[in-house]
């Protein structure tokens, strides 16, 4: 008889604790007859989201136009159709609607009228948006030739982005080396690139489709005999698409460019020519599109000084594909072309291109 009193004690007790259990979790009823008992995580975009439903392992996905009723255990934010914010518990009504329980917006509201739900000390949609989203790369690539002319050339680049909902912080630098012999073995090594560039580019939105910017590129090209270069600009923009695969931006400001040169000698000693400043246009482009496998970016950026508009400017360009190595998350292949063209130059040719392999690794 102890033994049989025992038992029933114990069942008794698991079956409280059950029944507590279901109590103090949220829960979902469907058209047909369903019932999902779990943690609502989210409401939003036509779907409720439940962790730990009790017919399923893992997150359940239920559409707000199957669901007739909701109940949850605890207050949350809901946000309605009409943008309206409230804070309470969610608890069924009439015919298939809910209220919200201790909100300050009386009334029920059919399902699907729900927009967006969280979950109080968390953030809101807005503020995900708005918060900080740091991601970071660098990148090496190394090309060498052998035959009847021999070269090598190596790069290095990294790059700091941090990207919201309304501006974008990018911080970056590029620094590439290359040297040629021109009669293979027995020849004399040239450098044949030799070139810094480091910088940064702001932009922030003025409306959705418009938005102002400002940048600073600082290097040299020891090549080129361009001892320190810099490059300030500032201006206006325009997003002509901005979907979340595909980007198409145009800009248009001020620029001032100011460069000191080093020319050697016969001697081998070295005079320093002018310094060399300018004001006038910035012109700029970017296009990127993203498929699963890859994602391709062009920027070209085109900056005239206002004495001589079409006899003194610099025009840059590149172009890459960036192809997701498989089995490796965060690193890419990265193929492209680099282009930059001086109208007034202290060096022989006024038009310098790269070609480049190089694998670039990110991470947030």
């Amino acid at each position: 008889m102890l033994m049989k009193h025992g038992s029933k004690v114990l069942f008794v007790a698991a079956a409280a604790a059950l029944s507590c259990a279901s109590a103090s979790a949220d829960e979902v009823k469907c058209r047909d007859g369903s019932v999902y008992v779990g943690e609502i995580e989210s409401i939003g975009g036509g779907v409720i989201t439940l962790s730990g439903a009790s017919d399923a392992s893992g997150a359940t996905k239920i559409k707000q136009s199957e669901a007739v009723s909701v109940r949850t255990d605890k207050p949350v934010f809901v946000r309605t159709s009409d943008k309206n914010t409230v804070f309470g518990k969610i608890v069924p009504a009439q015919d298939g609607t809910v209220k919200i329980d201790g909100g300050s917006v009386a009334g029920s509201f059919e399902i699907g009228q729900l927009s967006d739900s969280w979950k109080e000390g968390e953030l809101s949609p807005e503020e995900k948006l708005l918060a900080s989203k740091w991601s970071y790369s660098v990148g090496a690539s190394l090309l060498g030739t052998t035959g009847n002319v021999e070269s090598l050339s190596a790069g290095v680049s990294a790059e700091a982005l941090r990207k919201t909902s309304e501006d974008t912080l990018k911080f970056y630098a590029n620094y590439n080396y290359g040297k040629t012999k021109d009669d293979g073995a027995g020849g004399d090594w040239s450098k044949s690139a030799d070139d810094l560039h480091c910088g940064v580019d702001y932009s922030a939105d003025i409306l959705p489709e418009f938005f102002w910017y400002a940048r600073e590129d600082l290097g040299f090209d020891r090549v080129k005999n361009i001892r320190f270069l810099s490059t300030s600009a500032a201006g206006l923009g325009v997003k002509l698409i901005d979907d979340s695969d595909w980007h198409l931006s145009v800009r248009c400001g001020i620029s001032y460019r100011y460069e000191t040169y080093k020319d050697y000698m016969h001697d081998g000693s070295f005079d320093n020519p002018d310094d060399t400043s300018a004001i006038g246009m910035d012109f700029g482009l970017h296009h990127d599109y993203a498929w699963s496998w890859g994602t391709v970016v062009t920027d070209i950026a085109y900056t005239p000084a206002f004495e001589d508009f079409f006899g003194d400017y610099i025009v840059t360009h590149e172009s890459y594909l960036d192809l997701k190595v498989d089995g490796i998350d965060n690193m890419d292949l990265r193929i492209g072309m680099k282009n930059e063209y001086r109208a007034e130059t202290a060096s022989k040719e006024h038009l310098d291109t790269t070609y480049y392999v190089k694998l670039v690794f990110t991470w947030n």
